[in-house]
């Protein structure tokens, strides 16, 4: 698979997960923290602990200018 297919591949499986997870009564915020924690321990166990502070430095503005709110909904 191409890099992108790996990532559109991943991404239809968390969503899976995500959503077995909540059907299953567990609260957004549980899996969403649960989830950046498992990624912190993934990106510190591949790229150690200074590349993953930078990545996650860099996630502080980013997260700021609004990337990652969800557009809502105007009826």
């Amino acid at each position: 698979m191409t890099d992108a297919e790996q990532r559109v591949a991943c991404f239809e499986m968390f969503n899976t997960f995500w959503q077995d997870a909540a059907d299953r009564g567990i609260p957004f915020d549980t899996i969403g923290t649960m989830s950046i924690s498992a990624a912190l321990f993934a990106l510190v166990a591949a790229h150690g602990q200074e590349t993953t502070a930078e990545f996650v430095r860099d996630l502080v503005e980013i997260i700021r200018t609004g990337e990652f709110n969800l557009p809502t909904a105007t009826h």
